[in-house]
């Protein structure tokens, strides 16, 4: 009988592979071979835009972990509309090889420089990117602390729930890092004692604060 972790383990080693082979091209800046990692619907509808810019100007890049068949990455793009982009993306095995079938873009931006700008019409179009990355900053820095207190005053009732049994969250950590969002969604780079993970955190308006409704850890493959 086959052993279903060894099968994860094999699956996971092939999306990291693939996550490897997108970084790969995106700082060789060749948007055919990123066509060829990617299903044409998604190509067609909004990959080909949107990896564009980190194609032409991505200097390093670097997968940081996977969750199911998801599986994140880190490029460093001086000169794109964004210094950084993390993408999450979802694969699906097509024709015996994974392809991405979606993604999304995750950036931060510089509110001072943004409410500087006297841009209003685009301060009201991020506000709930903003609020979020707002509120993971007071969360970074409270795990920066080590600070578990600070950190779960940040948790909503139902997610401090659902985590009761889980470990403390300053449990080993070394440091914590804001490096994206996406709407109400932040992404917090945490390096712990004996491994890497990216917390991909759901934020929510709640009594007049914002609070972690739901997160998601990103871990990469077994060694």
């Amino acid at each position: 009988m086959c052993d279903p972790a060894a099968v994860q383990d094999a699956d996971d080693r092939t999306l990291w592979d693939g996550a490897k082979a997108v970084c790969y091209a995106l700082v060789a800046h060749d948007m055919d071979a990123l066509r060829a990692l990617t299903a044409e619907e998604l190509w067609a509808r909004a990959a080909a835009e949107e990896l564009a810019p980190l194609a032409k100007h991505a200097v390093a890049a670097r997968p940081l972990g996977l969750l199911g068949r998801h599986t994140m990455l880190h490029a460093s793009t001086p000169g794109a509309p964004y210094p950084v982009y993390v993408v999450e993306q979802q694969w699906t095995p097509a024709a015996g090889r994974p392809l991405v079938e979606d993604e999304r873009l995750f950036t931060l931006v510089d509110r001072a420089a943004l409410e500087a700008s006297g841009d209003s019409d685009r301060l009201a179009r991020l506000a709930t990117k903003l609020a979020a990355q707002d509120a993971a900053q007071g969360y970074v820095d409270a795990l920066n602390d080590h600070d578990g207190a600070a950190v779960m005053a940040l948790w909503t009732p139902d997610f401090a729930a659902d985590r009761a049994a889980a470990t403390q969250p300053v449990a080993g950590l070394q440091s914590a890092e804001l490096i994206g969002s996406v709407g109400p969604r932040t992404l917090v780079l945490c390096r712990f004692d004996d491994h890497d993970e990216t917390q991909e955190l759901l934020w929510r308006p709640l009594d007049g604060r914002v609070l972690v409704q739901g997160q998601r850890s990103f871990r990469p493959p077994a060694a």
